[in-house]
């Protein structure tokens, strides 16, 4: 079964499981692709048995699905991918919103800590460029604050998905890989000078 681009949880026990920041971080590999619990235990540095108790938890609430079995010294290997690239809560779920605002914070963290990884194994030339012009630079990276309407935001972010949408159906065999992460929220305080007194 493919993955789909996303998945709306339904009920409270759904919530709770992904509410759980190890299995945030678990389900976050397994969206990327697909692992065993053997791989995970290695990778994540935690005991199979932890492991194969969050996967028993994901799996049994819809969250990640075995795509392959291999067998390998007599012991048949399974490897688990997420049923969908990203999930969002339905309306029944916002009375919790504390469990979901857990959720929501442990995957922006997740996110962060992935585009890290990703940073920091990418080859040399992707930070390296023959123009001071950054318009022409195919790389970004930025931090931004705006004091803004809380609609006209959203207005804002329908837009910037669509953005993202469209470079996520970009296709060219003949083309490198390019790599996007992003995320964005309210804060209490600014922290760019120039913004302080607004």
């Amino acid at each position: 079964m493919k993955q789909k681009s996303c998945m709306i949880l339904k009920n409270y026990e759904q919530l709770k499981t992904i509410s759980d920041p190890f299995r945030t971080k678990i389900l976050m590999l397994l969206v990327e692709q697909p692992y065993t619990g053997q791989q995970l235990a290695h990778l994540l540095e935690v005991p199979r048995s932890k492991i194969h108790y969050a996967l028993t938890e994901l799996e049994k609430n819809g969250f990640i699905q075995v795509v392959k079995k291999e067998e390998k010294g007599g012991i048949i290997q399974k490897f688990y991918q997420s049923t969908a690239r990203s999930y969002y809560p339905s309306d029944q779920l916002l009375p919790f919103s504390e469990d979901l605002g857990n959720y929501v914070r442990d995957l922006a963290l997740n996110v962060l800590e992935r585009a890290k990884i990703r940073a920091l194994s990418a080859p040399e030339e992707a930070f390296q460029f023959n123009t001071a012009d950054k318009e022409k630079w195919p790389m970004i990276s930025m931090q931004l604050e705006a004091k803004v309407n809380e609609e006209e935001f959203i207005k804002w972010l329908a837009k910037y998905r669509k953005l993202l949408e469209e470079f996520n159906n970009m296709k060219d065999d003949k083309g490198k890989f390019f790599y996007m992460t992003t995320v964005g929220f309210q804060i209490d305080e600014p922290f760019f000078e120039d913004n302080k007194n607004l």
